[in-house]
């Protein structure tokens, strides 16, 4: 026996020696004994009101030198138009980084960066939000900038535009991952897809939000009859009441009045709703209906409910339906409240494609329990230690108290609201808790949402048995704007004309003919409000249809195939994946956009260039192409210098890494490669916007190509 397993062998003799008591009586633990929880002192709000209508709430904290405020505005998303959607979102972002009538959004970076301070804005479905925080030695400086911020922003168009261009990028990925689809989804059956409760963002109404939509809502709900504020720190409050009275005493009220959320009008029903997604690594399954309000008198006993049914490890959805039957990788339950409109009662699980009716009559099953089984003590004990064990941490710091207090201020309700339900908690009993599974459940009555691959389910939704099963289609729509073109004889015959001019100036149409593959090297750059983000790109074309594009950043190797109709791309484990059918015809699109392309290909039945009038750009006269594809679609808009013929812009609606809006693609830099005349600078703007450039460093026109290049090896 060696020395070093001699001594591991001692010292677990030892180790059970001095703790074997323990080891052999661990339930012991259980009983352990704590003194109690000092009592908990809820510091006193001070309540001021000034005459135009805002409402202050003050807590000064002397521990440490720090000033902070939190605003509240009465309005919100749901207040927004329906065909501009986002408005609200973006209204709150603008009001800050677009700058004030006294400060540019640059230069209030640039101020609160110097004495570490921020001043954020934002706009939810139900509420607006503003918040100050610095050292209190800046009181002074915060409260004017606040002031400037909710008074008197200016909306720059820069800064619209780059809100936009989030808002698109988002858009543009909301599909990416199976959960949050499976929850949004869900989300529009209970309310309603165009309740402000669960409508989304869509290009189309990104796009049509104005400059005047966000000053016009501003001026509206931005009163200071709607305004509370919330103020903790060191600070005296006298001083900080006339820094207010300065800064915002002169606001004049207005008496308009703001609309109350609407109402949600609610039938119970029992359907089925498909969300297909093959690539997804495991099927998503959620049910649930409507849930309740914060002031339902057994609010409390839901709250036990709520715990025991799907809380965390313990609950009856995770024992049974993860840990006993082994169904499901993750699973939950929530029964959601709000003040203003329902929340939601929702189960989720996350299964293997083969289990889903498996564990959907698990689900059902455990939520059926809660109206049938008594809860046990055991169950009882943990349903309410849930919310009791955690109730300290809603007065672990000041900050948070006052701005509770804001907001029981705002719906009416009592100071002591928390208390309160604490102590009815407390006093849940089991049947309590079954009383309100039998008001508040609705097992039979769920809308079920299910995201996955049906041709691997164990058995198809239709024989579950759970009522109506329908197929939700998430594609994305698209936000071009459909104009109608005037096609003749006239202009397809002009077009043609222009488009054989510029490939005389650019070398001639048989040098085109004569490609039959491209190898290119060049750096790409990322152009973000971060700053520019440079990378290598390699890429080989086989004309008509195969491509191999390699992105190296950062000694990462990222790779995107396309053969014909298959394509594959390096997916988030590094490892090439096949790219879906809508990736693939987007492809395709970018090759038929690409100059040398359309430059080969414009005698073919897919290109149809027709005349689309004059134009200007850089000093220059542009004759304009609109190239339409044998359906009469939009490939895209060429734009040729007339003093020379050489392409200068290529406009379209597309896809970029920031999201899909209106694509311009500009060319500098023409250059000769094999007697053919290439731009080694393009230079790409969305909706405006720069967003990448791509510099060529090296073009080699039907070199040897490498062997399975086009294929995912």
């Amino acid at each position: 026996m060696s020395k070093i397993t001699s001594i591991i062998l001692l010292l677990a003799v030892v180790f059970i020696a001095l703790f074997g008591s323990t080891i052999t009586f661990g339930n012991e633990l259980d009983n352990l004994q704590y003194p109690p929880l000092n009592k908990i002192e809820i510091p006193k709000v001070e309540k001021v009101t000034l005459d135009n209508g805002i409402r202050l709430y003050f807590i000064e904290d002397k521990s440490l030198p720090i000033f902070e405020a939190q605003v509240r505005i009465n309005c919100g998303g749901y207040l927004e138009p329906a065909d501009k959607i986002g408005l609200a979102t973006i209204c709150g972002q603008v009001m800050r980084i677009g700058g004030t009538q006294k400060w540019s959004g640059d230069e209030l970076d640039e101020l609160l960066e110097g004495i570490g301070g921020g001043v954020e804005t934002s706009i939810d479905r139900t509420s607006g939000w503003a918040s100050v925080s610095l050292l209190s030695d800046y009181t002074d400086l915060g409260l004017e900038v606040l002031a400037q911020v909710l008074r008197n922003p200016v909306f720059n168009e820069d800064k619209i535009e780059l809100a936009k261009i989030q808002e698109r990028t988002q858009i543009s990925r909301r599909n990416d991952d199976p959960f949050p689809i499976t929850f949004r989804e869900f989300r529009k059956k209970i309310y309603g897809a165009d309740s402000p409760y669960a409508r989304q963002t869509e290009y189309a109404t990104i796009n049509a939000i104005t400059r005047d939509d966000l000053i016009e809502f501003h001026k509206t709900y931005y009163q200071p009859q709607n305004i509370q504020i919330a103020i903790c720190g060191d600070f005296n409050q006298k001083d900080v009441l006339k820094k207010i009275e300065k800064y915002f005493g002169d606001w004049q009220k207005s008496e308009a009045k703001v609309p109350p959320p609407p109402k949600v009008d609610y039938t119970y029903a029992n359907k089925i709703y498909y969300i297909e997604q093959k690539d997804a690594p495991q099927a998503n399954i959620m049910i649930g209906h409507i849930g309740g309000f914060t002031l339902d008198k057994d609010y409390p006993a839901r709250i036990v409910m709520n715990n025991i049914l799907g809380g965390s490890f313990g609950s009856r959805l995770v024992d049974n339906v993860r840990s006993k039957e082994g169904l499901a990788y993750e699973t939950s339950g929530r029964y959601s409240d709000n003040v203003e409109f329902p929340g939601m009662f929702y189960a989720y699980a996350l299964t293997k494609n083969e289990t889903i009716s498996k564990a959907l009559t698990e689900m059902i099953k455990q939520v059926k329990s809660m109206q049938i089984d008594t809860a046990t003590v055991q169950e009882m004990k943990f349903g309410k230690d849930g919310y009791l064990n955690s109730f300290v941490f809603n007065f672990d710091n000041k900050t948070e108290i006052i701005n509770r207090i804001m907001t029981y201020d705002r719906y009416g309700l009592p100071e002591d609201f928390l208390f309160k339900s604490k102590e009815a908690v407390e006093g849940v009993t089991a049947s309590d808790v079954v009383a309100a599974a039998l008001k508040n459940l609705h097992p039979d009555e769920m809308q079920i949402v299910v995201l996955g691959d049906k041709d691997k389910f164990d058995v198809p939704l239709e024989q579950l048995g759970f009522g109506e099963v329908i197929t939700v289609d998430i594609t994305i729509p698209s936000g071009e704007v459909k104009t109608d073109l005037d096609v003749t004889p006239e202009k397809i015959a002009k077009g043609k004309q222009v488009m054989m001019a510029a490939i005389n100036a650019h070398g001639g149409a048989d040098n085109f003919a004569k490609i039959k593959s491209i190898s290119a090297k060049g750096t790409a750059t990322f152009i973000t409000p971060a700053g520019e983000m440079p990378f290598v790109v390699e890429s080989i074309e086989q004309y008509p249809d195969k491509a191999c594009t390699k992105v190296i950043m950062m000694g990462q190797e990222m790779c995107d195939i396309v053969n014909g109709d298959k394509g594959w791309q390096t997916g988030q484990d590094g490892k090439l994946a096949p790219k879906s059918a809508a990736d693939i015809a987007d492809s395709k699109l970018d090759q038929l956009r690409d100059m040398v392309h359309i430059f080969k290909g414009i005698d073919e039945p897919i290109y149809q260039p027709v005349y689309d009038g004059e134009g200007e750009f850089g000093g220059a006269v542009i004759e304009y192409v609109i190239l339409l594809d044998q359906n009469s679609k939009k490939i895209c808009r060429l734009g040729f210098n007339k003093a020379d013929n050489t392409i200068v812009s290529s406009s379209y609606w597309g896809k970029s890494a920031f999201g899909e809006g209106n694509i311009e693609e500009t060319y500098e830099n023409m250059t000769v490669f094999d007697g053919v005349k290439i731009p080694a600078l393009v230079k790409k703007s969305l909706d405006g916007q720069p967003f990448s450039k791509f510099a060529i460093s090296e073009y080699k026109i039907n070199q040897v190509i490498p062997a399975n290049i086009f294929e995912a090896n």
